[in-house]
């Protein structure tokens, strides 16, 4: 479970403090879907990197089963990143030097899985998403929507149970976009607990449940 009790984040320059969550409380339940909407600047990237644990509040809480993330160091956040979370991007996040199997591949590297059961679980992931074929190709050899399903089964080899998407559409048509929700739905028929920022009301109609961003507070 995800527990977050009061977050509060301010970014800080030399001579200017802007805040950017204001007192977020939130619990997400394991297995759950939950899109997070709000306007540009409302906070929600914001508070998705809190909760991936790519960024650290400047006060409050942060429980991730009953781990008390807000206390963890810089270390132990990428630790916990490595074992319970991965992501998926507007923009893919992909290495254009690697092939589309070793971009599945590299975090189960990080991880130190054996080589024969990396392949196995690449090939199964790929094949998942309907790219099993496309392995050997470069990121800059197949198509957006390609990308995206790339950028899905390296989710899904990691074999974490947290799947966080930023605008995970965005940069798709509409037919392939809804082929990219279709998949998502089927990672979260498998018990995957998903987070996605989304501007999108139609692509936020697919979570259980929205939770509405303004000025860094829930409304």
């Amino acid at each position: 479970m995800i527990q977050l009790k009061d977050i509060t984040k301010v970014y800080k320059t030399k001579n200017v403090e802007t805040p950017a969550l204001n007192g977020i409380s939130l619990e997400i339940e394991d297995g759950s879907w939950v899109a997070v909407m709000g306007t540009s600047g409302s906070g929600k990237s914001t508070l998705l990197n809190i909760i991936g644990c790519m960024d650290k509040p400047t006060a409050g809480e942060y429980y991730l089963d009953d781990e008390a993330v807000h206390e963890a160091s810089d270390s132990a956040l990428h630790d916990i990143r490595k074992r319970k979370i991965s992501f998926i991007f507007q923009g893919f996040a992909l290495m254009n030097q690697y092939t589309i199997f070793e971009n599945v591949e590299l975090p189960l590297k990080i991880k130190n899985v054996p080589a024969k059961k990396r392949k196995k679980l690449v090939l199964e992931a790929l094949d998942s998403v309907g790219i099993k074929e496309q392995a050997s190709k470069k990121p800059s050899e197949v198509s957006g929507g390609q990308q995206q399903r790339c950028a899905i089964a390296r989710a899904l080899a990691s074999e974490n149970n947290i799947i966080l998407a930023d605008e995970p559409t965005g940069a798709l048509d509409a037919k392939t976009g809804k082929e990219v929700m279709e998949i998502l739905k089927g990672l979260h028929e498998m018990g995957k607990t998903i987070i996605m920022v989304t501007h999108d009301k139609n692509i936020a109609a697919y979570a259980e449940r929205i939770i509405c961003i303004e000025d860094g507070r829930i409304v």
